[in-house]
């Protein structure tokens, strides 16, 4: 019985020096859950480092784009001004320069009007058979430049509006002067053409002055 009681002793106190106490475990719990706090303060600090990088990253993208887009803006500015100059000075040279061919046009009938300026004599003549050969070449060639004036305006899209008595009355291209009785004409008929008119292709510059019968 002794030798019993002194086997389980030895065995209870071999137990017990084995097994720490819960007290003597706490230190050791203590300093396994603190290192885990100071990785945690560790990495905030880690990442608010990286997320200033990127900010500055982004701001300097951000900054070489605003850069680069007002670059394009002032030269498209600088472009469409310059695109401005040219189309007024188009503009410009189109009005100066527009009727330079029917001005070319016209010093064909200035050379004819001073040719028959040459050829008519200042004085006129006490001989008949002169004087009416004076008369009948500068008749022709009053003609020669009504002629080649009307073939240049045509050229150019100018053309006459000369009513014939008898035509109705159109305002859209006749100007009435006056008006009369007529028993023997129609009334709203034109019964005398005082002046002729012209039109720039389909555009009236000038109606044709006629008197129109009431």
């Amino acid at each position: 019985m002794d030798e019993c009681l002194a086997f389980i002793t030895g065995v209870q106190f071999r137990h017990s020096s084995t097994n720490p106490s819960p007290q003597e475990q706490k230190p050791d719990e203590t300093a396994a859950t603190s290192n885990p706090s100071v990785e945690n303060t560790s990495q905030p600090e880690q990442k608010s480092d990286v997320n200033v990088k990127q900010l500055q990253e982004q701001n300097a993208k951000l900054t070489e784009d605003v850069n680069e887009f007002k670059d394009r803006y002032k030269r498209a500015l600088a472009e469409t001004e310059n695109t401005r100059i040219r189309f007024t000075k188009l503009v410009n040279d189109a009005k100066i320069f527009g009727i330079q061919g029917f001005c070319k046009d016209l010093l064909e009938v200035a050379d004819i009007l001073n040719l028959a300026l040459v050829n008519t004599p200042q004085q006129p003549s006490a001989d008949l058979a002169t004087l009416t050969k004076d008369f009948n070449n500068l008749r022709q060639g009053l003609a020669m430049t009504e002629e080649r004036m009307q073939k240049i305006f045509t050229k150019n899209g100018l053309l006459q509006i000369k009513p014939n008595e008898g035509d109705k009355f159109d305002p859209n291209f006749h100007d009435a002067l006056f008006q009369a009785k007529l028993p023997d004409k129609t009334s709203g008929s034109i019964i005398q053409v005082m002046k002729t008119g012209y039109r720039l292709q389909d555009r009236v510059i000038r109606a044709a002055q006629v008197g129109v019968a009431q």
